[in-house]
């Protein structure tokens, strides 16, 4: 199967994360006439393209349930880095703000008042130490964003109001997070609580 320069060119920015062996053409795929049945196949050794930016996520999987679950180890915890899965990705804040230098806003509005919030529910430590999950619910009022200046630079959706939903000695609790911001396919927490 032979890669086409486009092909290269279109997963570069996860090329690198595999190494060339994806855009090298081996002696027996070179063998192949152009147009035959494997030069149409899709490339298997190439790695899936991410979604784009503004993809919207489902609202429930099994993924995201395990990424909340993380939230509540957090808290429980006094540890935010257990849920960095769940916060939004530094890169990805980089990637789709409009700021003179977006990596200090994700450390002043994101990363440190999530640390601030997880620190904050922690001291219920006793009502997060037995928590047991349940789910995870997306808040219903979903809305894209409009690019503008000193904000998000491309449409990506928001929804505020989600819901940890846990139970702690036989009594069903619920955690509000504030908003959550779909990036590439998926949730993340952009502002706790």
């Amino acid at each position: 199967m032979n890669v086409s320069g486009a092909s290269c060119r279109i997963a570069l920015a996860t090329w690198l994360a595999i190494g060339a062996g994806a855009c090298r053409q081996t002696r027996s795929e070179s063998s192949m006439p152009p147009g035959s049945a494997l030069d149409a196949a899709p490339n298997t050794t190439a790695v899936a393209l991410q979604p784009p930016d503004d993809a919207t996520p489902p609202s429930e999987n099994e993924e995201l349930a395990n990424r909340a679950r993380h939230l509540l180890e957090a808290i429980a915890a006094d540890d935010p880095r257990l849920a960095s899965d769940l916060l939004f990705p530094r890169d990805g804040w980089i990637a789709t703000r409009d700021a003179s230098d977006a990596g200090q806003e994700w450390d002043k509005h994101v990363a440190t008042p999530f640390g601030r919030a997880v620190h904050k529910l922690s001291r219920r430590r006793a009502q997060f130490d037995a928590a047991e999950f349940v789910s995870l619910e997306v808040g219903a009022s979903m809305q894209q964003q409009t690019p503008r200046r000193r904000a998000w630079k491309k449409p990506l959706w928001t929804v505020r109001g989600s819901r940890v939903t846990f139970i702690v000695e036989g009594r069903t609790r619920t955690l509000t997070i504030r908003e959550m911001t779909a990036w590439r396919g998926h949730w993340y927490v952009t502002r706790l609580r």
